[in-house]
């Protein structure tokens, strides 16, 4: 063979064998700087040199659901990715050109140091975040560490249920490095809002709004996430609120009732239970607290009350129906006023025949019209259908105000 063609073998050779000699010098270096790390590289030593000098941690957290939100109990629970960055000097100490190959390497997180970020105002256990599963990726160049722990965090919650089922909650996922003054090591984000590129709605609680803040307070450091959640108001809105307004109407249609049937009392019992079954209801699913307290539980309380009124006329109206004795003169002009008949001095027939539903007695087609005064012909009779008159105009139009003032500042959250 001449040596013209041994030597395009041997280029030939080489080119192949470039990308396994590559491979194989890149494996032996990132064994070596593994080694290197192991040897001299304490995770116990404070990541700046001669220990001296402010870690800066920055950090920030990508929501990915809200579990749930127990208003009841005030708690928020979350999932959620934290990215968290600092430089290491003690990594960057070991960086030497023979390792100029390596540009970024994942290890485990439990072979350098770590800031110890705590959730501080968990309702469940001041643990360290993170797990031995998770690896941190390092840029031994610059000695740059990224670390991105899950978390789910149970946080406690001031809830403000004034115009629920419209109301909105402010919840803070507060983090702070427990253990560290501010001075050894700050925590801050240069985010404005969360990041909500793996965020999944949720049924019950929509994100209208998320902020991020740092504070400092006792010489500590701390990170604040805030998140704004709405409640999806149509199942309390269609079980709940309608329900109760359509009832508390109805409530002034008992004295409508025919007497004689004997139902009034039943009615306006089964009215009163309805209101307390659903202050119940609506009690189950707010905070147990007075202040604030929400527009619907005075609004039930305001209809419990009405229906307790009601009741308590329906029964007095049901005996004066009953009297049999002669109506007082101040009575009649009551009862005179109330039928407005002194703006028709002179009626054809009497006010139990014009009522029709009052009276027992069938009308006499064959009877001449009589001709009345306003006082005249007033029978006790005639004095509770009087009274039922003015009662169900005095409830209906209670019963509006109430709702209508309940209503305005509640579909408009108070604004």
């Amino acid at each position: 063979m001449s040596c013209f063609g041994f030597s395009w073998m041997v280029v030939i050779y080489v080119i192949f064998s470039l990308p396994t000699l590559e491979s194989s010098l890149t494996s032996t270096t990132v064994k070596s700087y593994l080694t290197d790390l192991g040897s001299n590289y304490n995770k116990n030593i404070f990541p700046k040199y001669k220990n001296f000098g402010q870690v800066s941690v920055m950090m920030g957290l990508q929501l990915i659901s809200i579990n749930g939100f127990d208003e009841v109990s005030g708690i928020l629970e979350l999932v959620a990715k934290l990215k968290i960055s600092w430089t290491d000097d003690n990594l960057q100490r070991l960086y030497t050109p023979s390792y100029s190959s390596i540009t970024e390497i994942l290890v485990p997180q439990d072979d350098v140091w770590l800031p110890t970020i705590t959730v501080y105002n968990s309702v469940e256990s001041l643990k360290m975040v993170g797990d031995s599963s998770y690896h941190v990726r390092i840029l031994p160049a610059i000695g740059w560490v990224q670390w991105i722990p899950g978390v789910i965090t149970k946080t406690s919650c001031s809830v403000d249920a004034t115009y629920f089922p419209f109301d909105k909650q402010t919840c803070d996922i507060t983090f702070t490095n427990w253990g560290y003054q501010e001075s050894e090591v700050n925590l801050f984000s240069r985010d404005v809002v969360l990041d909500l590129s793996l965020f999944t709605q949720n049924e019950q609680w929509s994100l209208a709004g998320s902020r991020v803040s740092n504070s400092s307070k006792g010489g500590n450091s701390f990170i604040t996430f805030s998140v704004t959640l709405e409640r999806q108001p149509t199942w309390f809105l269609l079980n709940m609120v309608l329900p109760i307004i359509l009832i508390g109407l109805l409530t002034g249609l008992v004295f409508l009732m025919p007497v004689d049937d004997g139902e009034r009392v039943g009615y306006i019992i089964t009215a009163f239970l309805t209101f307390a079954f659903f202050l119940d209801m609506i009690s189950s699913n707010l905070p147990h607290t007075s202040n604030p307290m929400a527009l619907v539980v005075y609004f039930l309380t305001v209809m419990v009350y009405l229906s307790s009124a009601s009741t308590i006329v329906t029964i007095m109206t049901l005996r004066i129906y009953d009297k049999s004795t002669e109506v007082p003169r101040w009575l009649k002009i009551i009862v005179a006023i109330i039928l407005a008949r002194y703006c028709f001095p002179k009626k054809q027939v009497s006010d139990e025949e014009m009522a029709g539903w009052a009276a027992p007695e069938k009308k006499n087609k064959n009877k001449k019209p009589e001709v009345f005064a306003p006082t005249d012909n007033i029978s006790y009779r005639l004095v509770g259908l009087a009274l039922d008159i003015l009662f169900f105009i005095v409830f209906v139009l209670v019963n509006l105000i109430c709702t209508v003032v309940f209503i305005v500042p509640l579909s408009s959250n108070g604004s």
